[in-house]
């Protein structure tokens, strides 16, 4: 599987070199895309995966897309950007990575706007969000909630799931990151839950949570 794709992303990069005035770029296709939000990079996925390619040599900087489907690479001057190409396939898995499932379509992204490791947890802030909005939908499916209840829930939901996108990026990035980091929000989430509903709307939303995700 692994060499076919490699083969695959060489035959994209034959036509990316920019004009000999100008930095040279190849540009790979991979899959990288976040389960939960359909149209957007998995941002832990890729933080790490384009720091090591920017420690490959003849690298200038590697970005990747907003939807994770494309990593563009400049090519430092007087390196051979076959050879960049073929050092930066054998990083790219081409795998699917994220395992949460899908809770809706993520925004589109800004065009010709291209994502460094650093700027990576913007996709994952976005992530978050659409996580957000989709566990709070279904948790007023099978709660009674008030109608500002229901949006602090969401809010609350956003604010500690991006907490948590953000200490993983911060640790080095990677899914696993992610799933190591919420156990600690957890104690935080159920007591923001307790400030504004009942106690058995708290615990109904926590076992709907945990069920959802895992946490």
């Amino acid at each position: 599987m692994r060499s076919a794709f490699t083969a695959s992303v060489l035959l994209l990069c034959a036509a990316c070199a920019a004009p000999p005035s100008g930095p040279h770029f190849v540009t790979l296709k991979a899959d990288y895309g976040c389960g939960a939000a359909e149209g957007l990079g998995c941002g832990l996925a890729i933080a790490p995966v384009l720091e090591r390619i920017d420690g490959l040599d003849g690298v200038a900087e590697s970005r990747a897309s907003w939807d994770g489907q494309w990593f563009r690479i400049e090519v430092r001057p007087g390196a051979d950007p076959d050879a960049v190409a073929a050092a930066a396939a054998a990083v790219l898995e081409g795998d699917a990575t994220c395992v949460a499932k899908s809770r809706g379509e993520a925004a589109a992204g800004e065009p010709d706007r291209w994502y460094s490791a650093a700027e990576t947890v913007a996709l994952s802030r976005h992530e978050a969000g659409v996580i957000a909005s989709g566990l709070s939908a279904t948790v007023e499916s099978e709660v009674a909630l008030a109608p500002d209840d229901a949006r602090r829930l969401q809010d609350v939901l956003r604010e500690e799931l991006q907490k948590a996108f953000e200490q993983a990026h911060a640790d080095g990035g990677g899914v696993h990151r992610l799933w190591e980091r919420l156990p600690e929000s957890w104690p935080r989430f159920e007591a923001r839950l307790a400030e504004f509903l009942t106690p058995a709307q708290a615990g109904q939303v926590a076992q709907i949570v945990e069920r959802e995700i895992g946490a």
